[in-house]
């Protein structure tokens, strides 16, 4: 595992755990496309995505998150990055509790390396 690409997306999670929606600007590009889980909806867009984290957590009260077993995939300027996650939440729908996998293609631009693809898998 590549630590500081494991560390990157720690850090990035970090963000919109806390509610510092700006931030995430530092990790994802401005030309970056989220996936929904089932592939059948896509965000693009810096703009959009920071607003996708910003709606979810209006909505919701996280009450655990944990992400583990990264693996990382680094050819050159692109990397994959990998790995599961454990999150239960409440809404206004009720208490929530699911397991996936993130999957993240990161390019490395010149301010570093930014998220430019991003897809949730439910298990």
């Amino acid at each position: 595992m590549d630590a500081a690409l494991a560390g990157f997306t720690e850090a990035m999670d970090r963000c919109w755990l806390e509610q510092r929606f700006g931030d995430l600007a530092a990790y994802l590009a401005e030309d970056v496309v989220m996936v929904a889980p089932g592939g059948s909806q896509r965000i693009s867009g810096l703009d959009a995505a920071i607003e996708s984290y910003r709606a979810f957590m209006r909505r919701s009260e996280i009450r655990a998150f944990r992400a583990f077993d990264h693996i990382v995939t680094e050819r050159g300027p692109a990397a994959v990055i990998e790995y599961g996650w454990h999150m239960a939440w409440a809404d206004g729908d009720g208490e929530h509790e699911a397991n996936g996998r993130e999957i993240l293609a990161l390019a490395r631009r010149d301010a570093g390396w930014r998220v430019i693809w991003r897809m949730q898998l439910t298990a």
